[in-house]
């Protein structure tokens, strides 16, 4: 059943993440039900990038942790992220290309490339058996 509510945008993480909408820059932002995930450059030169996990409560979305991810310049393919909940995510870097595919839960994802050359990934797992993290295929 979809969550009766938007998923985590662009501008939700711009005005509610504590960053100054004239410097800061959303990489790439996607969600999965009640769970979002960003990557976020704050002061927009891509020194150092920020990972933001969302949860969707009280009827808005809220940050629910974040941690430095480096600069832009050293993001490589791949990240293993985490989780939070049930919901697991990853994001990395794949300047050039329009998707990447990512291994999850027994599927296989496609996963845009954001403008920026970053995507992002979260899904919450539905295979009560699973254990693996979401990872980048060949």
């Amino acid at each position: 059943m979809p969550p009766d509510h938007a998923g985590l945008s662009e501008e939700e993480v711009l005005a509610h993440g504590g960053w100054h909408p004239r410097y800061a820059r959303v990489l790439a932002v996607t969600s999965d039900g009640d769970y979002g995930f960003a990557v976020v450059d704050g002061n927009g030169d891509g020194a150092e990038l920020e990972a933001e996990i969302w949860e969707w409560g009280s009827g808005g979305w809220d940050g629910a942790g974040s941690s430095g991810a480096g600069p832009l310049s050293n993001l490589g393919p791949e990240r293993t992220g985490g989780y939070i909940g049930t919901a697991y995510f990853a994001y990395g870097s794949a300047p050039g290309r329009q998707s990447v595919t990512i291994s999850f839960d027994d599927r296989l994802h496609d996963v845009p490339v954001s403008r920026h050359g970053v995507w992002v990934f979260i899904k919450i797992r539905t295979n009560p058996h699973g254990h693996e993290f979401p990872s980048l295929t060949a």
